[in-house]
């Protein structure tokens, strides 16, 4: 097929400039090094206690195994969670974890406060009084109690009303082993507070869930220890990630549009195309093939180089994230196609596109949290589950490529939950992206730019 021929003739160009191949994989080392030299070694506000609303809607332990454990000689549960459920022992434990260095060790992560009903916490959150919002389902009691008795199935093959020995007989009632639990954390994912604050609970969700798969369990005995849970330090190379690569993928703009004029105004490849049988949008199909394959080249690069050498850990699904930054690529394709009609030097071209991806990076939220300017309140559907404002950012399809990137990659979220970003990422890019190609090819293929 023509498209694919013209992808595979640029592809073949490309590798014929040796230097220019050896910047492309470069490049993206080089920016992921300066990135972790200059965030690398900075800690996500040192030091700070970070406000978290709970809601316990746990109903507790039923009340049949509630007594028939107060009434075990040795009952490895304790009368606090018997009457209380396992949610406020784990809500506790959240106020007990402190820094782990040296100079504020003593000092808390967290300070908690519970509401009672949902609308009064939703508007702690929208007024930043709170940083984020927790809220435990009703079966959170019964899902670690199943997530116990599961875990022992695992380990011995039996559950634990079933085991039948000779230093222990269960007389009880069954003991949960099916129910699932979801906790809700719920924020304003525009407020860096709350990214640092739901980045650090996962953390602790994992590691939790971590701790019940490994239980010690002897003789039928429930051991479980609800216990504080200590944190590695966390630097702001890893919360800006996303963005460094979004910033990565919008400098391709000024690479493609310094390849195309060095293309057809510098070698004269207009001529030639004008007097051949190609078609001009399949000239442009072709170039946004070849800028597809390059730019996820680029990434992998970014992204092995970071997880292998800077030991960046994404918490999330990491090809998720590199198809978001493939849809990025629609429109940083379309502002090099703009870019290329406009310039006749390569040179030029490049300049440019470095003088104007830099402020749109920080515009989009990449490194920094932008200033807030409403446009419309409280429209932006969030996979945090509360509606933000329509900022005057959220114009620029990159900002909406930060937030689904670090929500994916970082929050643990998938591509479904952030469907509103992706959908505010997609259709202004393929519509910016239509018209740089028209633009293209009426200044190259039919204009007068030589």
């Amino acid at each position: 097929m023509l498209i694919f021929d013209i992808a595979t003739r640029f592809g073949k160009e490309l590798l014929r400039l040796k230097i220019t191949v050896a910047v492309l994989i470069i490049m993206p080392a080089f920016m992921g090094f300066m990135f972790w030299f200059a965030f690398g070694a900075i800690g996500l506000e040192e030091a700070q206690t970070y406000t978290l609303g709970v809601i316990n809607n746990d109903e507790g332990i039923a009340d049949e195994l509630s007594e028939y454990f107060r009434e075990l000689p040795l009952s490895p549960i304790t009368n606090s969670t018997l009457d209380n459920g396992f949610a406020a022992d784990f809500i506790k434990m959240l106020s007990t974890i402190n820094y782990t260095t040296a100079e504020d060790v003593n000092k808390s992560i967290f300070t908690v406060e519970e509401y009672s009903n949902q609308p009064t916490a939703i508007k702690a959150v929208e007024e930043r009084e709170i940083d984020a919002l927790v809220i435990f389902d009703e079966d959170y009691s019964n899902t670690t109690l199943s997530a116990v008795n599961n875990a022992y199935y695992v380990e011995y093959g039996i559950y634990l009303h079933n085991i039948s020995i000779p230093i222990f007989n269960w007389t009880g009632p069954l003991v949960p082993t099916s129910y699932n639990s979801t906790i809700h954390v719920i924020g304003d994912e525009g407020y860096v507070r709350y990214q640092i604050a739901s980045f650090i609970l996962r953390q602790i969700f994992d590691t939790f869930n971590e701790d019940v798969r490994n239980l010690p369990y002897s003789g039928g005995n429930i051991f479980v220890i609800i216990k504080p849970v200590t944190l590695r330090d966390y630097s702001v190379f890893e919360m800006i990630m996303p963005g460094i690569l979004v910033f990565s993928i919008l400098m391709q703009a000024g690479m493609l549009a310094a390849f195309l004029v060095e293309e057809f105004a510098e070698t004269k490849t207009i001529t030639r195309v004008r007097l051949s049988l190609i078609k001009p949008y399949e000239y442009v199909a072709g170039v946004t093939i070849f800028q597809f394959v390059i730019s996820l080249g680029q990434m992998l690069i970014l992204l092995g180089i970071a997880m292998l050498i800077f030991q960046f850990n994404p918490a999330g699904d990491v090809l998720q994230g590199l198809l978001v930054l493939m849809l990025t690529t629609i429109f940083t394709t379309a502002l090099g196609f703009i870019l290329a009609g406009i310039f006749t030097s390569s040179d030029t071209a490049g300049q440019s596109s470095g003088f104007l991806m830099t402020p749109l990076a920080f515009m989009s939220g990449a490194f920094m949290e932008v200033p807030t300017i409403t446009i419309i309140p409280d429209i932006v559907p969030t996979p945090s589950e509360l509606p933000r404002d329509f900022l005057l950012w959220d114009i620029l399809p990159t900002t909406h490529a930060v937030n689904s990137l670090r929500s994916i990659i970082l929050y643990q979220f998938n591509i479904f939950d952030v469907w509103a970003d992706i959908v505010l990422l997609v259709l202004p890019s393929l519509i910016l992206l239509g018209v740089g190609m028209v633009f293209y090819t009426k200044r190259r293929f039919m204009g007068d730019i030589p």
